[in-house]
């Protein structure tokens, strides 16, 4: 997420996305790549991040966060409640969401 996040501003309009884990192992064993350590509260803590960044850099319609994904279980990209976090990864976009608003000028 930090470098993620560290990657200088280009010239035109970026468009930022988030994912609340990620692990294609089970596709790619040779070249995979896996968040190990996501949680809910990282995932908020990246979330809080890019809608701060996008509200400094996009405006108006072009203040967009994309969230990858409801449902990729075989990736570990989903939003759904789940027997470790519960509703984890929903509150943290509410959490993430509410916070933003709060620091609405």
């Amino acid at each position: 997420m930090r470098r993620y996040m560290a990657e200088p501003t280009p010239p035109h309009t970026r468009f930022r996305g988030a994912m609340p884990g990620w692990d294609n192992t089970a596709r790619r064993q040779d070249n995979n790549l896996s968040h190990h350590y996501a949680t809910p509260g990282a995932f908020q803590a990246w979330l809080e991040a890019m809608f701060a960044e996008t509200r400094r850099q996009n405006f108006g319609d072009e203040r967009l966060v994309f969230i990858n994904a409801w449902n990729e279980w075989a990736e570990g990209a989903h939003l759904e409640p789940d027997q470790r976090f519960g509703h984890g990864w929903l509150e943290a976009v509410k959490n993430a969401a509410d916070a933003d608003l709060l620091d609405k000028p």
